[in-house]
């Protein structure tokens, strides 16, 4: 199982994210894509081997452009970060059919929690993802 996160180049918040997911997953068994057109190449190959997805749209358009491939995603488990908490926003980031979803100013302790959840019910025998 790998996990495939995506966050933009110039953001500062996917810097913190990461280092949140990196306390979870090895490094080997996650793939970081920092371009839309990076994670477009990912997705046009086959995902058998990711299960989760950290996606995190810093803004309004990263989120369109996610959505523009959301057939591509929606055989993965996602977590969604968006920019926003205002309704055109979250009612966008819904078709990406989220697990769970937060916005960019929020806490990523929680979502520490639920992914260590999902790779804890990926892997049941094994407590640690690590």
């Amino acid at each position: 199982m790998n996990l495939l996160f995506y966050r933009s180049l110039t953001d500062r918040v996917g810097a913190q994210l990461q280092r949140v997911i990196e306390g979870l997953v090895p490094k080997e068994k996650m793939e970081v894509y920092r371009t839309p057109e990076s994670l477009s190449a990912r997705l046009h190959q086959p995902t058998y081997d990711l299960s989760v997805a950290v996606l995190l749209a810093a803004t309004k358009e990263d989120l369109s452009y996610l959505v523009s491939d959301k057939e591509l995603i929606w055989n993965l488990r996602v977590i969604l970060v968006l920019p926003d908490s205002e309704d055109d926003t979250v009612t966008k980031g819904h078709l990406l059919r989220p697990r769970f979803l937060t916005y960019a100013d929020g806490n990523f302790l929680y979502v520490a929690t639920v992914l260590s959840r999902m790779l804890q019910s990926h892997y049941p025998d094994n407590k640690n993802s690590k």
